[in-house]
């Protein structure tokens, strides 16, 4: 029950942020959010100082990059490429070990590009046209979909999902999950967003229902592989900022390119 009223405290919250805050407190609060969930990350999977450190330091740069500086779609091409050499440069002269140096290599460019990357992409959704609305339609059905996930599963779950990565997560609980999907895309569509044909929200709400519960899973296949439980114990009932957050890691970017590119706005 806590985990339950943890996310809709959490949620409401978030949905206060967004309306009523200007886009610059969000993009520093989507800063908080990329170095909080990388100092987590590097923390689960890297166990020499100086390598967390540089995951840190280049996964921070490219999102002060991403948030701040970049206006073109395009650039972000030669920024993460950058952020690669500069990781690689750094692994050859500094690491202390280098038997497995090229996995751990790896690691790091995976946190860069899965947090760094993806939950900056969140800051150019609130910055292209009616931003506040379509960050709304992607956070609301995204922690909806935890939700009614949990619930579902709870009331109803049988049948595994994904066992190896996380026994507790049902076929039952994803269908659940639509249906928080669908209650959340649909009623913001409805309050804020009728200028947007119905069946581009439908849409939405399906890549919602997709993103939000794989972006979990792909959390929680990370942390299975470091042999960790909760990536922290920052949040009460979900542990870590990365756990919280593993659901809106993809949703926001996904629904950015659904509207950047489809709906062009």
């Amino acid at each position: 029950m806590i985990r339950v009223i943890t996310a809709i405290v959490l949620g409401l919250a978030a949905v206060a942020a967004i309306w009523w805050l200007p886009a610059s407190i969000f993009d520093l609060i989507v800063m908080a959010a990329v170095m909080g969930s990388l100092f987590e990350f590097g923390r689960m999977l890297l166990s020499d100082d100086y390598e967390r450190s540089a995951l840190i330091a280049v996964g921070t740069t490219v999102a002060l990059c991403m948030v701040f500086l970049i206006q073109d779609d395009a650039a972000i091409v030669p920024v993460i490429v950058l952020a690669l050499f500069a990781l690689a440069c750094f692994f050859m002269w500094r690491t202390r070990q280098m038997e497995g140096v090229a996995a751990r290599l790896g690691i790091t460019a995976l946190g860069v590009l899965y947090l760094a990357v993806g939950l900056s992409l969140w800051s150019w959704l609130r910055h292209i046209e009616f931003g506040r609305e379509w960050v709304m339609l992607a956070i609301v059905p995204s922690c909806l979909c935890d939700t009614f996930a949990f619930l579902a599963g709870k009331a109803a779950g049988r049948h595994k999902l994904a066992p190896l990565v996380s026994p507790n997560k049902t076929i039952e609980g994803f269908f659940g999950a639509l249906v928080g999907s669908l209650f959340g895309t649909f009623l913001v569509w409805f309050l804020i967003l009728r200028f947007v044909p119905w069946y581009h929200a439908l849409i939405l709400a399906l890549i919602v229902w997709i993103v939000s519960p794989m972006g979990d899973l792909i959390e929680s296949m990370i942390k299975r592989s470091a042999g960790v439980k909760d990536s922290g114990t920052i949040i009460p009932g979900h542990g870590g900022l990365l756990d919280r957050l593993d659901a809106l890691t993809f949703a926001g970017p996904f629904v950015y390119i659904y509207v950047r590119y489809i709906l062009q706005f």
